[in-house]
Parts: C-alpha cells; sequence; structure tokens
C-alpha cells in the first residue's frame, strides 16, 4: 500500500501549481457570489417595505379573461370609447367597468403611503376626471348611451385618473374590447417569486428579484465555465503525471494491480489536488472581496454591502464547489484511462518527448520557427482556457461600462433631494425645471418605474420626450412621438427584449405604489447606452403610476447648477406664502400674513414690501440661515371694491365689501318636498343677525336671538330662492333644488389657508360642516386634493356644526411639496360632492434657483444613482469582478507557464551549465511564451467572443432589461489581446525566475519526470529516480 500513499499524498510542484490554479479559479467565483448574494441582501433591505406583488394581466375579450383567470381574480371589462361633453367635444377615453361586491382596496399591496384602492361600483352613471356633474354620450363599438358623469369620488384607485369607471353591464351595452384582471392567488404561498405571468402593480421588488435571479444565472454559467477549465486544467496535469509515472504503473499492473485500483488511486489524486485548491480558493475569495470593500470605503464610495458567508451563499454555492472537487476526479479517472487499457507489457517506455525535426522544406522550417524551443506545446490548452476566461469577462464588462457610460458623463448631471437615501426616494419639483431652461441649461425632469412583466425586469422612464431626446441623443428610427398620456415610445434593446413593437400593448404597474396603467407603442427609438434599453413615457402617465403628480425623483441637467445658488446668495430671502381671512370689510383692519424663509448660508435682511390697492406697507425682515419667519401687515379699506393684493411675486385680488352685509352659510342645494330645514343669518364677519326675515316661497319667518329660523320646504317639486333681508341691508339670496328622492346632506364650507403660497408653504383646508335637517345625520367625509385623501366618519346633530383643518399637500410629517399650479380641493360625503376650492402654488424664479441649487448635484444621471445605491454600487461590482478575473488568469498563466518550465528544468539546466546568462535565459522563455500564447489568444479570442455569442442570442446576457453586447469593437479586441499578451508575458517570467534562481545542478538533479528534449537538441543522460512520488 506504500505507493498509493504516495502518489496520493507527496505532491510535486506541477501538483501545487495545479492547486493554486483552482484556487484563483474557485477564489473568482466566490468573491463574485459573495458581492452578488450581499447585493441582493441590500435589494431586499431597500424594498422590504414593498409587499409581494398582485399581478394585472390584459386579456382580448371580457369572456376569455373570465374563463382563464383563477376564481378569486377581479375582472375588470374594459372598452375603448368615444366621450361626447355637453360643449360638443369629443374625445377618445378607456371606459373601465368594475364588478359588484368587490373588496374596496387589495391589502396584499397595500403601503403605508398608498392603499392599493379599487374604485366603488356604480349602479348607474359614469364617473370620470371632471370637476361637476355634467351629461354625456358614450360611443362605444356596440352601442351609444347617454348618461349622468361624476366626479372621481376619490383619487386614490390604483387605475389612472383620466380612465372613466362604471359598473360591467354599461361596458357590456357600449360594446367591450378588453378585460383587466387582477390577481393576487399567484403570490398566496408566502414566499416572495417572481410570477411568470402578468405585471406586478407594486413592482420594485419584483424588479430586484428577477434581476439577481438574471445575475445569479450569468454566475451559475461562469460557474460551469470554471468547472470546465478545471477539467481542462486538471486532465492536462494528471496526464503529465501519469506520463512521468509511467514506469511505476507498468509495475504496479505486473504485480497484480487492477486497472480500477489505478484508476481509483489517480482519481483520487485529483480529487485532493482540486479540494486543496478549492479550500485555498474559498478563503482567497473572502479574504480579497473583503480587502476590496475595504479599500473602496476607505477612499470614500458609498459602499453599504458587507461581503459574508451567509446561507444563501451556501445553499447556492456549497454544490458548486462538491462539483468542482467531482469534475476532478472525472479528470484524473479520464486522463489516466489510457494507461490501464492495455496490458503492461505493451505500455511505452518512453514519455512521448518531443522529436526532432529533419523537414527541411520551406513549410517545414516555417513550422520550426513557430514551435518553442524551450517550453512545452502542452501548455498551449491551459493557457488559451485560462485567456478565453480573461477576454470573456473583459468584453462583457467593457459591454456594461458602455452601456452605462451615457450616465455617467462630466458634461452633465441630476438635481435631487438633498436628503434623499436613494435616488427612487427622491422627490423634486418639476418646476424646477423652467427655471433651469430659463438660465440656459437643457432640464429634463424624470422619474424611474421599476417594471416586472411576465418575469422580466425593465425599466420604465417618465420624460417629456423634448426634454429626454435633448438630452440623450436618441434617434426616432420608426414610428412617432407620443402625443397622448397612453403612448410611449421604446427602446431597439428592450423591444428585441420584450418582443414587442409599434402597435403593441404594454400594461404597466406602480413601482413603489400600486396602480395600473395600459400604454400602446408608437415608435421605437436608437439611443446610446442604457437608454436604449427602455420605454419612455409622458410625466402624466408616469405621475399616474407614482400616484405623485408633479413630483420627479429627479431633473437631468447639461451642465452643473451651482451658479443658481450664488446668484440668488445676494438674496437668499424669498417670500413663501401669503394669507388673508376672508371676508374683507370695509371699516375693519384686514390682517395680511406673510411667511419668508432665508434659504442662504447667512443671515439676511429683507424688504418687504406690501400693498393693497393704493396702500402700501414696508417692513425690514432680519432672518438667519435657514428660519422662516411669519410678519403680519395691516390694512384698513373704507369703500366696497376689488382690490388687487401684491407682496413680492404675489398677486391675489380681494374683494372688499361693507361691513353689514347678510349672508345664508347653511342653506343645502337641494332637499326633499315637505322637509324642514335651518336657516342661520350671518354678517360677513360672521355675527349672528337676529330679527332678519327670511323668505322661502310664499313662506316668511323671522330669525330669533341666534339668528336662526326653520323653515318648511314647499311641497312641490322646483327650483325656489331662499332670501334674507333686514332694514337698509342688502338682500343676499341663496337658491334651493326641491325634488323627491333628494338625500339629506350636510351644508359645507371650504376654504384653504393661504390661497396663494410658494413650493415651500404648506396650504390648510379649514372645513366646515353643518347639519340643516330636523334630525340627526351620519356621513362618510372625505377632504381630496390631488396629493392627499382624507376619509372621517362624522355624526351631527340637528342644526349642529363641526370645524376641522387638514393638510392639502402630504402631511405634516412629510416633505412633499406641490409644484407651481393650481389645484382644487373637494369636499363628498358618500362620494357626492358637497364644497370645493382652488389654491395656487406660484412658481419664484429666485426660490427655485436657491432651491435646485441646494439640492443634491451630481455628475452622471439618475440611472447611474440609482444602480449605484439600489444596487450595492455597481462600479465596486465590476471593478471586484474584474480584479478577480484579473488574478484568476495570472495565477492560471503562471501556474500553466510554471509546470511548463518545470518539465523543462533540466534543459534550462544545461544551458544554465555551458555558460548560458540570465538574460538570454529570459528572453528565450518570453520568446516561446509568445510563440504560445499567440495561438493561445486566438482560440481564447474565438472561444470567449463564440460563449459570448450564444449567450447574447439565448438571452442570458439581459440584466435587468439592459441587453449586453458581445459584439466588442476593435478598440477593446485589441485591448484584450494586448492584454492576454502581457499576462502572458508576466505569467512566463514570474514562473521562470524561480529556475533562474536555483543552482543548475539542482535543476540537473530534479528527475520527478523524464526529461524531454528541444528541437535540435540532445537528450541530456537521464538520472536516477528519487523514488515513488519524489519531490521537487
Amino acid at each position: 500500500m506504500g505507493y498509493k500513499r504516495a502518489l496520493l499524498l507527496r505532491w510535486s510542484r506541477r501538483d501545487r501549481l495545479t492547486v493554486l490554479v483552482v484556487a484563483v479559479t474557485v477564489a473568482f467565483l466566490v468573491g463574485s457570489g459573495l458581492l452578488l448574494i450581499a447585493v441582493g441582501a441590500q435589494t431586499s433591505t431597500i424594498a422590504s417595505e414593498f409587499t409581494t406583488s398582485t399581478t394585472a394581466t390584459y386579456y382580448d375579450s371580457y369572456g376569455s379573461a373570465r374563463a382563464q383567470s383563477p376564481p378569486d381574480a377581479l375582472v375588470f371589462p374594459t372598452a375603448n370609447v368615444t366621450v361626447t361633453d355637453p360643449d360638443g367635444e369629443t374625445h377618445t377615453e378607456r371606459l373601465l367597468g368594475v364588478p359588484p361586491d368587490i373588496p374596496p382596496s387589495i391589502e396584499d399591496v397595500s403601503v403605508p403611503w398608498q392603499r392599493a384602492q379599487l374604485p366603488p361600483t356604480s349602479d348607474s352613471g359614469i364617473r370620470g376626471p371632471v370637476d361637476r356633474t355634467t351629461r354625456a354620450t358614450i360611443d362605444g363599438r356596440a352601442g351609444t348611451v347617454e348618461t349622468a358623469l361624476s366626479p372621481h369620488p376619490t383619487n386614490g384607485s390604483v387605475f389612472p385618473k383620466r380612465w372613466y369607471v362604471t359598473n360591467v353591464s354599461t361596458v357590456e351595452q357600449v360594446g367591450s374590447t378588453g378585460a383587466l384582471t387582477l390577481d393576487t392567488e399567484s403570490n398566496a404561498g408566502g414566499d416572495t417569486v417572481v410570477p411568470r405571468r402578468g405585471t406586478a402593480i407594486l413592482a420594485a421588488l419584483v424588479f430586484f428579484l428577477a434581476g439577481m435571479n438574471q445575475l445569479l444565472g450569468v454566475l451559475a454559467l461562469a460557474t460551469v465555465g470554471g468547472a470546465v477549465l478545471v477539467l481542462i486544467v486538471v486532465y492536462n496535469v494528471v496526464r503529465m503525471t501519469v506520463r512521468d509515472r509511467i514506469d511505476l504503473i507498468k509495475i504496479i499492473r505486473a504485480t497484480g494491480g487492477t486497472p480500477r485500483g489505478v484508476l481509483g488511486v489517480f482519481g483520487l489524486r485529483a480529487g485532493l489536488l482540486v479540494t486543496a485548491g478549492t479550500a485555498l480558493g474559498y478563503a482567497i475569495g473572502v479574504i480579497v472581496t473583503n480587502a476590496i470593500v475595504n479599500v473602496a470605503i476607505y477612499v470614500g464610495l458609498p459602499i453599504s454591502i458587507t461581503p459574508t458567508v451567509t446561507r444563501s451563499f451556501v445553499r447556492l454555492f456549497g454544490p458548486a464547489l462538491l462539483g468542482f472537487v467531482a469534475v476532478g476526479v472525472l479528470a484524473g479517472t479520464l486522463a489516466a484511462r489510457p494507461a490501464t487499457t492495455n496490458s503492461p507489457v505493451r505500455l511505452s517506455m518512453t514519455p512521448g518527448g518531443r522529436r526532432s525535426s529533419t523537414d527541411s522544406s520551406s513549410l517545414g522550417r516555417f513550422r520550426a520557427a513557430l514551435e518553442p524551443r524551450l517550453l512545452d506545446t502542452r501548455a498551449l490548452v491551459p493557457t488559451a482556457m485560462t485567456l478565453a476566461v480573461f477576454a470573456l469577462v473583459v468584453i462583457l464588462a467593457t459591454s456594461l461600462v458602455g452601456a452605462l457610460a451615457p450616465l455617467a458623463g462630466a458634461s452633465g448631471g441630476t438635481v435631487t433631494q438633498a436628503d434623499a437615501p436613494h435616488i427612487v426616494a427622491s422627490e423634486v419639483d418639476a418646476g424646477y425645471a423652467s427655471v433651469l431652461r430659463s438660465r440656459g441649461i437643457d432640464a429634463s425632469p424624470e422619474i424611474l418605474l421599476m417594471q416586472a412583466a411576465d418575469g422580466e425586469p425593465f425599466l420604465v422612464r417618465g420624460a417629456n420626450y423634448s426634454a429626454f431626446a435633448g438630452l440623450s441623443e436618441m434617434t426616432l428610427r420608426r414610428g412617432h412621438r407620443p402625443r397622448a398620456p397612453d403612448q410611449a415610445v421604446i427602446g431597439r434593446d428592450l423591444a428585441q427584449t420584450l418582443d414587442i413593437g409599434v402597435g403593441d400593448q404594454l400594461t404597466l404597474g406602480g413601482s413603489t405604489s400600486p396602480s395600473v396603467s395600459r400604454v400602446r407603442v408608437v415608435g421605437v427609438f436608437d439611443a446610446p447606452g442604457i437608454y436604449d434599453d427602455e420605454l419612455l413615457v409622458p410625466l402624466d402617465t408616469a405621475y399616474d403610476l407614482s400616484n405623485k403628480p408633479g413630483v420627479v425623483q429627479f431633473i437631468r441637467t447639461s451642465r452643473a447648477t451651482d451658479s443658481l445658488g450664488r446668484e440668488s446668495a445676494n438674496d437668499s430671502t424669498t417670500v413663501t406664502s401669503v394669507a388673508v381671512d376672508p371676508p374683507v370689510v370695509t371699516g375693519k383692519a384686514v390682517p395680511v400674513r406673510i411667511q419668508l424663509q432665508n434659504l442662504g448660508e447667512e443671515r439676511r435682511t429683507h424688504r418687504l414690501e406690501a400693498s393693497l390697492g393704493t396702500e402700501t406697507r414696508v417692513r425690514n425682515v432680519s432672518l438667519p440661515s435657514g428660519k422662516t419667519r411669519t410678519v403680519t401687515v395691516r390694512f384698513r379699506p373704507t369703500e366696497p371694491s376689488n382690490r388687487t393684493l401684491r407682496v413680492g411675486s404675489f398677486e391675489r385680488s380681494i374683494s372688499v365689501v361693507p361691513r353689514n352685509a347678510l349672508s345664508l352659510p347653511a342653506v343645502p342645494d337641494a332637499g326633499p318636498p315637505g322637509e324642514t330645514i335651518l336657516v342661520a343669518v350671518r354678517t360677513v364677519d360672521n355675527r349672528s343677525v337676529p330679527g332678519a326675515t327670511v323668505r322661502l316661497g310664499n313662506r316668511t319667518v323671522r330669525t330669533g336671538p341666534q339668528g336662526v329660523a326653520w323653515v318648511a320646504l314647499p311641497s312641490e317639486a322646483g327650483t325656489y330662492t331662499v332670501s334674507a333681508s333686514k332694514g337698509d341691508r342688502p338682500v343676499v339670496e341663496e337658491r334651493i333644488e326641491v325634488a323627491p328622492g333628494v338625500r339629506r346632506q350636510f351644508v359645507a364650507d371650504l376654504r384653504v389657508t393661504p390661497e396663494t403660497a410658494s413650493v415651500l408653504a404648506r396650504p390648510t383646508a379649514n372645513v366646515t360642516l353643518a347639519n340643516p335637517w330636523s334630525e340627526s345625520l351620519t356621513r362618510e367625509v372625505t377632504v381630496t386634493s390631488p396629493t392627499r385623501t382624507v376619509v372621517r366618519n362624522v355624526t351631527l346633530g340637528p342644526g349642529e356644526l363641526t370645524t376641522a383643518e387638514e393638510e392639502v399637500v402630504g402631511d405634516a410629517s412629510s416633505d412633499q411639496r406641490a409644484s407651481p399650479g393650481t389645484y382644487t380641493v373637494r369636499v363628498l360625503t358618500n362620494g357626492e360632492p358637497l364644497a370645493s376650492t382652488e389654491y395656487t402654488i406660484q412658481g419664484d424664479d429666485r426660490l427655485f434657483a436657491a432651491l435646485a441649487s441646494s439640492g443634491s448635484y451630481s455628475g452622471g444621471t439618475g440611472i447611474g444613482r440609482a444602480v449605484e445605491s439600489l444596487f450595492g454600487n455597481l462600479q465596486l461590482l465590476l471593478v471586484a469582478m474584474v480584479v478577480l478575473a484579473a488574478l484568476t488568469t495570472i495565477g492560471s498563466t503562471t501556474a500553466t507557464f510554471a509546470q511548463a518550465v518545470h518539465a523543462r528544468r533540466q534543459a534550462i539546466g544545461v544551458h544554465r551549465a555551458t555558460g548560458a546568462t540570465y538574460g538570454q535565459l529570459l528572453r528565450r522563455v518570453l520568446l516561446d511564451a509568445l510563440r504560445l500564447s499567440i495561438p493561445a489568444t486566438t482560440i481564447a479570442l474565438g472561444v470567449a467572443l463564440g460563449v459570448g455569442f450564444a449567450l447574447e442570442a439565448t438571452g442570458a446576457l439581459v440584466l435587468f432589461g439592459i441587453r449586453l453586447s458581445a459584439s466588442p469593437s476593435p478598440t477593446v479586441l485589441l485591448a484584450t489581446v494586448g492584454g492576454a499578451l502581457l499576462l502572458s508575458s508576466l505569467s512566463a517570467v514570474l514562473a521562470t525566475i524561480p529556475f533562474l534562481l536555483a543552482p543548475p545542478t539542482t535543476l540537473l538533479a530534479d528527475s520527478d519526470a523524464r526529461p524531454t528534449q528541444a528541437p535540435g537538441e540532445e537528450r541530456p543522460p537521464e538520472e536516477n529516480s528519487r523514488g515513488f512520488g519524489a519531490d521537487d
């Protein structure tokens, strides 16, 4: 049993170099795996607040949707219809049918900041994006319906606000053209999975998971490639070991050793070599990867990943590492098989060294010139396979860098929210873009939406087409630009990935808020880098999917915005809101509350000037940096009139009314015949008016001491006038509709303070509800604005009233702001509108400039920061993988050349003993290395390109919707060839130096293998063996 122990455990230098080859290969895979697992863990952490996603699937008919959907799925028939409003204007819209008995929301995808609300079922009529109830004609492919058109009850539906909503029967009456289903059954298992069918309506986590699956698939292919490399290297080494031990094998066979026993010994020997290499590579991979991360953190890169060995890593890579050992055993067995298939007497006694060339023809001389003089040609195949791995990594890395190149250009940049943890959480007013453009900076406000459709992750970018095209060097190849919110254009690479073209429709979901929309692809464009892998939709569509109208994630710019801050630094104090409490009456002081904020970095004194008509007030206000102050100035108008209030850039019309004017604040719009209502008579400044005369039809009553009177409605239906008068005061009138079946409702008074404000202000809705009826009422009251909806259950007794204040832009704990524009706030009860009013957000150029410059500006564009933060810093991942690949290449080629040099060590010893200098031997080795490296590099490029093209054809090179190209540019090819030759030469030098430094006698005495001679050389005398498995 002694020979078995010697073969198994006594390793030569060549064996130890084989361990090194396996180690650097395993280190590359382990390091890459640790990084990918860490990135995946960070991805799940960032998106952990996003639950598993319900999917939306579109069908071409309502019948097929009901037949193919699970029993618990929600099926909404849809129709493309033409809507004709009372003014005669027509427009094409999407009509959605809501089935009866659907839940009010989908809890599976509701998040703390946005419930996945569903529209309520409508018994009759249609709801749509209108401000008041009206009549409309709906024309479909199967019929026409004339019906009431009412406002949407809330703004919280998962469907776009521009869609019209009705019941299922109405859709069938006009003719359905398809159906949309919402299915939660596929995600009922508990563990988050990537749905293979449908579009996730809350897609952030699904997008990340699908993309990580693609990355792990690529790493699995790399593992297979590493296994092939190990197989080739180990097979080559064991084959040389078998040739070196052929005499020993012959003796073993002749003395009773079985072929199976010989195969077992050499297979186990190879397995031990690979096991040692795998263990060493695991340690190297863990150490080098953590070292790279630590260096990145030390130099200040925003790294937030910690590569550690987790259960996920063991579960994924444990079988792969065990597979490497199995591959090593297989390689050793295959390499030893030729020595076991023949009888012992037929085993060759010569190791098959190279023969001297005697071909004196031109072809023979050319062939002899290309053959290595000193090194063994057996190093060609392992070198080629190692360089193939290096070439493939370089080609794919440069492809990814080329795709991301437009995102990191120094000529442009991005404005984001200064304190946002990552770009998906950033919120920037889209109105900043207009100020940037006015300062000569091209600007494109944009929103990134992560999508996952049928298991494929991809990116949707919401942007204005013209602004995006101006900053992205895009060219429209087919179709036309978007002309409506439901139209989109797609990059050519993404069109290939999703297999869609002009005319196809896509169902889109929300990214971090649950929502659903449909778009039609109307154009295909070419753009550099990653832009070619995106779907471009109008901002209005992106607002629907993000549920944040007027708010974008970032603004891409053509140059830096630092100059805006310098321009606004001279006067950084700005007016953020102006509030006046109505009514404004004659002879009474009018307080005007003006809020100012210092956006600069130093204390500033601001000259505040306010005017009402011809009166002007001036104040000097001093504010520390970042502070806010409210200043009150007072005017006292003496005559009734309409006057203009001006404060800075704010301008507002004020109506001045007589102080003794009357008002009727709580008269309902409608009521049933014969009911009794409470009529309150007040002055315009809300003082009670006792003894006032109230008239309704032919009935007359007087108000009591509290200024109220009970009045009975007429018994006949019709429109009546309620009036109040007292003395010489002007008569005040209100109209009331009397009709059977009218439901009693509260009377609402709604005011927004301030009515005019800047983007920094937080307007508040002041809601007063009164019950004018003779019995108690309980109603669900909704206060809704474009950015917030509040629902309360309210109970009021006869004649009672209540007052409440609600934020209309986000809530008190959020930093949400509204963009410049006019917004509507409404009060509804059980879906019916009670009151509405408007408030205006004004844009101050100096304010926007200060905000834009104080926001976070960075070189590169939004997706670059998203990739950096949400994928754990893509640059670190790429650098680490390239470094590990380079280490693998250097280690493998060094070991390969070391084996080749080791096999010719006696020839080197002869040259050293006969007077050859270090330089002469090193030059000969370098020339031989080039003779081997040139064909090896050619083979490596062919293998790398072939594998790359195969991966590209099968779609394996699509990561997070980004299609990588395996077609390198000539520059990349030349750089790859140069790098491969440089690495080969460096490896040959590193492998030769130990033999140059060793004494010639040691080289001549070493004989763990029979020596071979170079062409034209005489074979040196054979040395005596030092025993089985002698160490060298």
